[in-house]
């Protein structure tokens, strides 16, 4: 077992990059918030993704929440390279305009978290890249706080293709 499965389940995201006309999309597991004030999180991408690449020429991408429904979409986004396919194409997912950001939201998803590159460091196989959120759009499950009864957040169990949901259960001490 990658010592990294440790760490695991976590929660699993979607990373837009590119622009409209041509999106690309990637799962992520390796998305933690870094700061409230400044707004900003944290991905970790390898330097192989294709993702990495249009983060480095455009600055900017979104972070987007999934439910359990989309599991088919971020299986392909992050097991296809937008480098040799065109993602957009083999989802079912919509892409739309992001509010301040050139990277496209998926409406489909929970929240979009539109950021733009406010540092990258280097990390061994990675680059970690802080993004300041520049703008949110959200659905339903965020209307007050996240929806853990109605909306099914998608958890990695460890490296590979097994995943599974929150529960409606809150357990408070």
């Amino acid at each position: 077992m990658n010592v990294l499965e440790y760490l695991y389940p976590m929660r699993t995201f979607l990373v837009t990059s590119g622009t409209l006309e041509r999106p690309n999309v990637m799962t992520a597991d390796w998305v933690t918030p870094l700061s409230m004030n400044p707004p900003l999180l944290g991905v970790a991408i390898a330097h192989r993704r294709y993702t990495k690449k249009l983060i480095d020429e455009y600055g900017e991408f979104v972070i987007s929440v999934p439910t359990i429904e989309l599991l088919k979409d971020v299986w392909i986004a992050g097991t296809v390279s937008g480098a040799n396919v065109n993602k957009a194409e083999r989802l079912s997912v919509t892409f739309v305009p992001s509010k301040k950001v050139k990277a496209p939201s998926i409406k489909e998803c929970q929240a979009n978290l539109e950021c733009r590159v406010y540092k990258d460091v280097e990390t061994g196989d990675h680059v970690f890249y802080v993004g300041e959120i520049v703008e949110v759009t959200h659905g339903d499950a965020f209307k007050d706080k996240p929806d853990v009864e109605k909306y099914r957040f998608i958890l990695h169990v460890c490296f590979g293709n097994a995943f599974t949901t929150n529960s409606s259960e809150v357990f408070r001490v």
